[in-house]
């Protein structure tokens, strides 16, 4: 019996843990929630030996009262035929193969150091959102567990 008690905590242990390493790989995710615009979300970011090779966003809006709420996808990855992934002077940039509006960039920048920052300015949030929810600018992601650090729009 105790060591099944052992390892259920082993197992809540491991399975909390914000930071993880697999394989070489460093899944860096973090959750932020904006009680003043009901607003709610998690980012995640998978490096590879520093590299980012995965980058996920999730964004969630409440609806009005009865109505259900609003969300943004954002589920990229260097193996995927969605994204364009290039380098920068240290930065990953993911385009969009087929960005909802052609004439605008719908580009997400991602720098990799102490804090991921997931840069998410020039991202169309058409296209990834449902009406009424938009993208935040900004998220970063911290080096140990603790909540994201997120810079949002205008309401």
């Amino acid at each position: 019996m105790k060591h099944l008690i052992y390892m259920a905590v082993l197992l809540m242990a491991t399975t909390s843990l914000r930071i993880a390493h697999a394989g070489g790989q460093e899944i860096r995710t973090c959750e932020f929630k904006v009680k003043a615009r009901c607003e709610s979300g998690d980012a995640s970011v998978t490096l590879a030996d520093g590299v980012v090779t995965r980058v996920e966003v999730s964004v969630y809006r409440c609806g009005l009262p009865g109505k259900l709420g609003y969300s943004c996808t954002i589920d990229s990855s260097r193996s995927d035929r969605d994204s364009i992934w290039s380098e920068d002077g240290g930065a990953t940039l993911i385009d969009n193969a087929s960005p909802f509006n052609s004439n605008e960039p719908d580009r997400i920048k991602v720098t990799a150091g102490q804090y991921v920052s997931i840069d998410l300015d020039k991202a169309q949030s058409l296209g990834r959102c449902g009406v009424g929810a938009d993208l935040p600018r900004a998220i970063a992601i911290p080096a140990q567990r603790g909540a994201c650090r997120v810079r949002l729009g205008p309401p």
